[in-house]
């Protein structure tokens, strides 16, 4: 991808196309968070009980976790506009057939339809944002991409679901498709026309699991992800359990976590631009172990639970720009397709968040479930730290490349010895472009 230019009129023309990529992920997030809240409405319409009507938030997820890694070995060597705009039209066609659903099968079509769109834009967006800005600036701009995600939860999941409870559960559906067609509108004119990365097959771009450090990488955000949700996704049980917090109340506490969330991911974006990103990391996901720790006893009052959540969004958040910064630099050239397999390790986690958590809950284990968060944010941490001690030990013995696989540095030595080319220069080439900054040493 072509590196924006240094001049401040590229700048503001990057800085709004950034804000135009975040505009759709607040509304993937919208429909992400939206929909738990619509469950008893679609289950009476459509005569179904409510658990069946979870089950496309699973259908959901999994074809998202599923779809993201495929999609993009599929799209690898397709212009990263033109596959914006395509995944945002599936995206908003997949919400509208929900928003008509009459039937159970269609309901489930379109969630799978809506998830697939979802999970290649999210990878794209996040590509496209670090391709066309000038390194030094790159981790704020995946910031700027993903707050529109804690946006959607601090204002376009209410929204949304005062929308469902005005009028109806189609409407809000409706709505989340009428933002990502407003996205559409505003990218599609925006947005510069650039080159995939290249297609090399979708089995050659999953061998991206070899790239040193990958699967730890790819570790650290399944059980990040796992530590939160394993709680949120029964936090209305544990305010029912703490019974200080009301129903009228939770949607304000809820906007304080979205509101944590968008400084925390703000927040993360410069750190990854300052400082190394894996000591950011792994500081914010220690403060994240913490504040898991101390909810069950910040829930005994309104104050406290207010306190919590803003941290608790705060913490959570600030992780998410650092690993996708260091995804970046990881990869290197296979960049892209580890974004893509961390979608699928975000949503992975979630669906095992939810089996663990249902499980707790089911053994009568409800006051457990924040110690549960808090020890799997310290698996997190362990996986960070355990990297950091070995590739502390690998700089001294020589490390590979970025985004270089096992072996290829060997290779490549003997074809320099022979009188060949160096396969690398220290200077960025044109097929390096949409590649993170080296940045600190990893």
């Amino acid at each position: 991808m072509a590196v924006a230019e240094g001049t401040s009129k590229d700048r503001g023309q990057g800085g709004a196309r950034i804000w135009l990529l975040a505009l759709g992920m607040f509304a993937i997030g919208t429909d992400l968070f939206i929909v738990s809240g619509l469950l008893p409405s679609m289950a009476r319409d459509l005569g179904l009980s409510t658990a069946a009507a979870g089950q496309s938030v699973t259908v959901f997820a999994l074809t998202y976790a599923v779809a993201a890694p495929v999609l993009a070995g599929l799209t690898s060597a397709a212009d990263r506009k033109t596959v914006l705009v395509v995944v945002l039209i599936v995206f908003a066609a997949g919400n509208a057939l929900s928003a008509f659903a009459t039937s159970y099968a269609v309901l489930l079509l379109s969630r799978a339809v809506a998830g697939a769109g979802a999970a290649i834009y999210a990878s794209t967006a996040s590509a496209m944002a670090a391709g066309i800005t000038p390194p030094e600036r790159r981790g704020r701009s995946l910031a700027v991409v993903y707050a529109g995600m804690t946006t959607a939860i601090a204002l376009g999941v209410p929204l949304g679901s005062a929308i469902g409870d005005f009028s109806s559960w189609r409407w809000a559906f409706g709505f989340v498709a009428l933002l990502s067609l407003v996205a559409l509108a505003g990218l599609w004119p925006a947005l510069p026309s650039v080159p995939g990365p290249g297609g090399s097959g979708v089995r050659r771009r999953l061998a991206v699991f070899r790239v040193r450090h990958a699967p730890s990488a790819l570790l650290v955000t399944a059980f990040w992800v796992v530590g939160t949700f394993v709680v949120y996704t029964y936090l209305g049980a544990l305010f029912d359990r703490a019974g200080h917090v009301g129903t009228g109340l939770r949607p304000w506490l809820l906007l304080l976590f979205g509101v944590g969330g968008f400084a925390g991911v703000m927040a993360g974006g410069r750190l990854a631009d300052r400082v190394n990103p894996r000591t950011a990391l792994a500081t914010s996901v220690a403060l994240l172990a913490v504040v898991l720790a101390g909810l069950s006893p910040a829930l005994r009052s309104t104050t406290g639970t207010a306190v919590a959540l803003t941290a608790w969004g705060f913490a959570h958040w600030c992780a998410f720009p650092l690993i996708q910064h260091r995804l970046l630099h990881i990869g290197g050239r296979h960049g892209d397709m580890l974004l893509a397999l961390n979608q699928s390790a975000l949503y992975l986690g979630q669906t095992l968040a939810g089996a663990l958590g249902g499980l707790l809950v089911g053994a009568g284990r409800l006051e457990s479930l924040p110690w549960a968060g808090a020890a799997f944010e310290l698996l997190a941490l362990l996986v960070v730290v355990v990297g950091a001690t070995g590739a502390a030990h690998r700089r001294r013995t020589g490390p590979a490349r970025p985004g270089q696989l096992p072996g290829a540095g060997a290779a490549a030595d003997a074809r320099a010895g022979a009188g060949s080319a160096p396969a690398a220069s220290a200077r960025p080439t044109p097929s390096d472009a949409g590649r993170a900054p080296a940045g600190p040493a990893d």
